[in-house]
């Protein structure tokens, strides 16, 4: 291996930062040790999903004091906005980080659906935002305790293969159907009890 030559980090522009890590890793990982080699991936991966849940936590909190007008001044930020785009969070301006993860969700999606389909059920995303897809589980699957089984085990399996920057699923109740009005009860009729009229 050549020698190694560290960087000044209080001169490295930010620009470099990222692509510094990245030539870093590819040098470790042609390290001959075997086990260095996957003691590097293994550190990158701990980092990569430290970082995912902690930025999805932060995004979520944002969204819930509806802030997604300071979402899209962090998106357009050249150091935050990477941030966002680099774990599909906030709002993608050409929508190709949000066409990319819907894609990948429905080829996890495929791979599950003709065996819940079998069973006489059906699944349907509801929302993909920020790592989390929500689905909503209809027909013999809903209330169905195996049907828990297989979005915690099967589905979440697929698409953490699918898609690097899923976080977690999330099952919305299907909405219950409205109940007709109630007619309304009749009231009592009032008789008008006028005075008797007097005879001449």
């Amino acid at each position: 291996m050549p020698e190694y030559q560290r960087v000044d980090i209080e001169t490295l522009a930010y620009d470099d930062v990222m692509p510094r890590v990245g030539a870093l890793y590819d040098e470790l990982m042609t390290h001959p040790d075997a086990a260095v080699r996957d003691r590097v991936e293994e550190m990158m991966d701990l980092f990569d999903t430290f970082h995912r849940e902690g930025l999805g936590r932060l995004v979520e909190m944002i969204r819930a004091w509806r802030g997604e007008i300071f979402l899209e001044n962090v998106a357009d930020d050249d150091i935050t906005g990477y941030f966002l785009a680099a774990y599909d969070f906030g709002e993608a301006p050409d929508d190709r980080d949000a066409a990319a993860a819907a894609e990948a969700v429905d080829a996890a999606m495929q791979e599950l659906r003709p065996m819940i389909e079998s069973h006489g059920g059906m699944i349907t995303v509801e929302e993909i935002k920020d790592g989390v897809v929500k689905l909503q589980m209809m027909g013999s699957c809903d209330g169905c305790p195996s049907s828990a089984a297989t979005l915690t085990g099967g589905l979440e399996e697929a698409l953490r293969r699918h898609w690097p920057n899923f976080r977690r699923l999330e099952v919305v109740e299907p909405l219950a159907e409205e109940a007709a009005p109630a007619m309304p009860e009749p009231q009592p009729v009032l008789l008008k009890i006028g005075r008797k009229p007097m005879s001449l």
